[in-house]
């Protein structure tokens, strides 16, 4: 049962209103109009330094941890520099459909309108905008691949919470100013002058974050010796405490050691414009300090109080999106996982009592975020399983499962050994890193393989807006073999894959030139010892993902070929292209016939899945022809987010017969009704596309129906499932357990429903919080009814 302080914590969390906080924006804008000739690396980092040194802080009657992104409860930095779509939208953000937030006062509106003025032609976005050629800005316009991370920073990793604990902030500025004196003492050239900025600016803003929690300190110990109540007085000198020993000296409690993690994140969310920044493997690195405070008396109803308060405070973190990408993810997602479970770096099981403990905390409350994820292995605790599986029946979404066979040998693939792969975390949706050890890009893009097949049908031209975008390679109505279909969308992707990563290197290139993210790279192995940021190559494991969209449909799309014209000649190809062109319009009874026909992907069928295969390996195939700019290489991730309803508005209708511009499958989940042979089936088919082929992971989605998976014997179900898609190199299923009846009940009465949680794609989101369309698109899932 919630203590009545967690109790108040979950009720602002939910009820207070989402505001826009322009502190950091009028800061960065005040700090940017002063002319300077600083280096790139030494302005970033003072600039940062004059954010946290004069940004408001709070500390709301019921924290005992300190430290906010913004300056009041569920509010939302503005990052000025970064976002030239705010031009366009601040006008929008209190009424747009996706993640409203509004302004205090028409004042502040008014001031934000002005701050983006000055910035109007100097943002990041604007010097991005610039880099694109005609032809990709086509091939963006039309729905073939996104821009990726040319509105935010490229930071996408895991501080080393595990060393950082062990060690504090000082350690690390140790480190850099020994290097700045070992520095002097040889003959200067350009390389290590970036190294001695790099190393200047690491410590101002290491400093800057120790001073920031000082900030706090202080504010603690004046609002105790104003405070009448002997109990909360001691509570404040307690927070005080903690902010003056952390993040600058290694923590010595289980609550210090989440200060330390809190206050970090938080310097990390302020100075970038960024998301996907894990929290890690918390069962590990938190476990000595759980068992030290049991062992020194404490209770753990404290100490679960102390974890519930945790998982709030990064709930209450915001991140804002332009309409578009709000509408691609849903509910604000930032992808800030904690893993549990798994192996250690010797092989052996790592659940201990922290990993249950956690997971008991589950069961009397669940959060959006941070995403809370279990790592599986042959030989887990069955117990600790148990708990994990039984906490996901429950309905809340979390946690999520991830197969460490298959995670642990794609790390090693990557270049990681054997027990740094071990001792992976999670990033994004599905894809493993290593923390502190790992300069990983989850967010490179969405490719559309759906819009590259219409291509490939219809010669290069886009059948929706007529436009002539990629190569010629043949009218669909000409070919005479499947095997013709093939080599011309093979031809297509070769070509679009390769524009892609141009896009991609322009945009990371930009963000090493113009905004280096100085805080994240002092926690990641590399940077400090080569004396260079992330974004200069500073780490040396470095990848990025592509995000592979609309794979079910084409794979359903090719077997519908084969079968319905090749195969069982139904129809010609001039006839389905016919049937296309015209959104199957008076010709019901021939898309059923495709619908009906043809072999589904999802249902464990060979005829069905080898094209699994082909579109995995192909993408993959041409994904690791290249290097990005940083020298890293790519990998694939079957990945949509909600674009598989944005992107379908895009991409005409397919002879799978899915009708023109409704949503395609999400993720690497079956089309919405096709999988008709059960969960075991749908595994079968997702893993018939390969390990190898997406390193990053198969996004996978499973709705069960609740009355069927309750007690013991769901629990039994649901293992059955897990092994049969672990065993099989499967590497990641998430689930929703709720029953139709509730979801419309929830549409209907959204004030009985405000803390129903469910799996959108590799994040969660209140239901209710979510637009109709995409709870539509999460209500038709298939509701699977056993093994």
């Amino acid at each position: 049962m919630l203590s009545e302080r967690i109790a108040r914590l979950v009720d602002k969390a939910r009820d207070t209103t989402p505001t826009v906080c322009l502190d950091r924006a009028r800061l960065v804008t005040e700090y940017c109009r002063k002319p300077s000739m600083e280096p790139l690396l030494i302005s970033r980092a003072n600039l940062f330094k004059y954010v946290l040194e004069n940004k408001k802080i709070f500390i709301d009657d019921d924290w005992l941890l300190a430290g906010h992104t913004a300056s009041r409860l569920r509010a939302v930095n503005i990052f000025p520099e970064m976002s030239g779509w705010l031009r366009d939208e601040y006008d929008i953000l209190d009424t747009r459909k996706f993640d409203t937030f509004q302004f205090v006062s028409p004042e502040e509106k008014e001031e934000l309108a002005a701050i983006l003025k000055e910035w109007e032609g100097r943002t990041f976005e604007d010097l991005t905008a610039v880099q694109y050629t005609e032809e990709e800005l086509e091939a963006i316009e039309v729905g073939v691949m996104t821009k990726g991370v040319a509105k935010q920073s490229t930071m996408c990793m895991n501080p080393d919470y595990p060393e950082m604990v062990k060690v504090g902030y000082r350690h690390y500025i140790d480190q850099c100013r020994q290097n700045l004196d070992e520095l002097e003492k040889e003959e200067m050239t350009i390389e290590k002058m970036n190294q001695k900025y790099t190393w200047q600016a690491m410590i101002t803003v290491m400093e800057a974050i120790i001073d920031f929690s000082h900030r706090y300190a202080d504010l603690a110990e004046k609002m105790a010796s104003e405070c009448k109540d002997e109990k909360r007085r001691r509570q404040l000198l307690t927070m005080a405490e903690n902010c003056r020993l952390v993040p600058e000296n290694p923590p010595e409690t289980f609550q210090q050691v989440l200060q330390m993690v809190l206050i970090t994140h938080c310097a990390i969310m302020i100075e970038n414009n960024g998301y996907h920044h894990p929290i890690g493997r918390l069962d590990q690195y938190l476990y000595p300090f759980y068992k030290k405070a049991l062992d020194e008396g404490q209770s753990e109803e404290y100490l679960m109080d102390l974890l519930h308060e945790f998982k709030i405070r990064f709930e209450e973190m915001w991140y804002l999106r332009s309409a578009g990408e709000a509408e691609a993810y849903p509910g604000c997602a930032l992808y800030m996982h904690i893993v549990l479970g798994g192996v250690k770096a010797d092989g052996t099981d790592a659940c201990n009592e922290l990993t249950r403990f956690i997971l008991r905390g589950m069961e009397e409350l669940q959060t959006k975020e941070p995403c809370i994820s279990f790592r599986y292995h042959e030989n887990v605790d069955e117990e600790t399983f148990r708990l994990a599986m039984k906490v996901a029946l429950n309905g809340d979404s979390h946690p999520a499962f991830f197969n460490d066979g298959a995670n642990i040998l794609s790390l090693q693939e990557l270049g990681f050994s054997l027990e740094e792969a071990r001792d992976y975390s999670l990033v994004g949706c599905t894809e493993a890193i290593v923390a502190g050890k790992s300069d990983y890009q989850s967010n490179t893009g969405f490719f559309n393989t759906l819009k590259v097949f219409e291509l490939a049908l219809n010669n290069g031209r886009d059948p929706v807006t007529g436009k002539q975008i990629g190569p010629h390679t043949g009218e669909g109505r000409d070919f005479a073999s499947l095997e013709q279909i093939k080599e011309a969308y093979l031809i297509q992707q070769e070509y679009f894959v390769r524009m892609f990563v141009k896009m991609f290197d322009k945009v990371v290139s930009c963000h090493a030139y113009a905004c280096p993210t100085i805080t994240g790279s002092c926690f990641v192995e590399g940077c400090i010892e080569n004396g260079r940021v992330m974004q200069q190559a500073g780490c040396p494991h470095r990848w990025g993902a592509f995000g592979v969209t609309g794979l079910a449909n084409l794979v359903d799309s090719l077997a519908a070929i084969e079968e319905c014209v090749f195969n069982k000649k139904y129809l010609t190809m001039a006839q389905l292209m016919d049937l296309l062109a015209t959104n199957f319009e008076g010709r019901e009874e021939m898309r059923q016939l495709l619908i009906n026909r043809a072999p589904k992907y999802g249902n464990d069928i060979e005829q069905v899945d080898k094209y699994t295969e082909f579109v995995a390996s192909s993408i993959n195939r041409e994904a690791k022809k290249y290097t990005d700019a940083r020298g890293g290489e790519f990998d694939i991730v079957f990945a949509t987010q909600s674009y598989n309803v944005v992107l379908g508005r895009m991409i005409g209708a397919l002879p799978d017969g899915r009708k023109a511009f409704t949503p395609v499958a999400d993720n690497a989940s079956p089309m919405i009704g096709m999988d008709v042979n059960g969960p075991t089936a749908v595994v079968k088919s997702v893993n018939s596309g390969g390990r190898r082929n997406a390193q990053g992971g198969y996004l996978l989605n499973q709705r069960f129906d609740p009355h069927i998976v309750r007690g013991e014997k769901g629990v039994d179900i649901l293992e059955a499932v897990l092994r049969a898609h672990f065993g099989s190199e499967g590497e990641h299923i998430q689930l929703n357990v709720v029953d139709n009846e509730t979801l419309r009940d929830a549409q209907a009465h959204p004030e009985n429903y405000r803390n129903l949680l469910v799996r959108v794609a590799g994040y969660s989101a209140f239901f209710v919080d979510l637009e109709e369309s995409i709870q539509e698109n999460i209500i038709e899932r298939t509701i699977q009814k056993g093994v």
